[in-house]
């Protein structure tokens, strides 16, 4: 049985859009009077460096009015509203859940306790997976891989992600990591020198992936 382990953000639904559209109707809610000042891009920036986990000093007080005065709550909410499927992500889902696999939701946490598993609720996505893991950072992500491993040692796992490098951590040969093709995402040439390792440019490729996969469990 193989486990597929699968991003959420940029792989299976685009949130890219859905950020700045969230971000600033969260602000025209809660913090009206800024919108037209010259503080909107001071706060808009807090908020967008708080959500990617990336803060600093410099806006620390904003991001205290901002938990003040709901904001930061009100993104969370408005958020899953604005998120797109990509083409074939959940017909994909489903085909290989069908086919027996085993299909994990593993990716990073947002900032916001808690985040992700409330955006996968929101948008349907929840229950579409076998299991959901999320982890805090790299050594959480590597801890929570090798308890994976230990729970399955002997099934092939295919992990499909569009941030290429998380895979340069992983040494694991009897793991396919699948690059997802994103403008947002820069290659790791590394990368391609290894035998386990693919880029693909659309979701459709990694069934036909999985097919090549059952005709040699077929022959084996």
């Amino acid at each position: 049985m193989a486990v597929y382990l699968f991003d959420f953000d940029g792989t299976l639904v685009d949130s890219t859009g859905a950020v700045e559209k969230a971000l600033r109707i969260a602000i025209e809610k809660t913090i009206p009077a800024v919108i037209e000042s010259d503080l909107y891009d001071d706060y808009y920036k807090a908020l967008f460096l708080f959500i990617k986990g990336k803060l600093t000093y410099q806006y620390l007080g904003v991001i205290h009015e901002l938990v003040a005065q709901g904001t930061i709550h009100e993104y969370y909410k408005l958020m899953p509203k604005y998120i797109k499927d990509f083409p074939f992500a959940r017909q994909l889902v489903r085909t290989l859940r069908k086919r027996g696999r085993y299909v994990i939701s593993f990716s990073g946490e947002h900032t916001y306790p808690g985040g992700k598993v409330i955006f996968m609720k929101k948008t349907n996505w929840y229950d579409e997976f076998d299991e959901v893991i999320t982890f805090k950072g790299t050594k959480d992500m590597l801890t929570k891989f090798q308890t994976l491993r230990e729970l399955h040692p002997d099934e092939p796992f295919v992990w499909v992600d569009d941030s290429p490098s998380r895979f340069t951590y992983i040494l694991d040969e009897n793991t396919l990591l699948v690059q997802k093709a994103s403008p947002h995402k820069s290659d790791v040439a590394l990368l391609f020198e290894r035998q386990n390792f693919i880029k693909v440019k659309s979701l459709r490729e990694i069934l036909e992936m999985d097919e090549s996969l059952i005709d040699f469990e077929n022959k084996a």
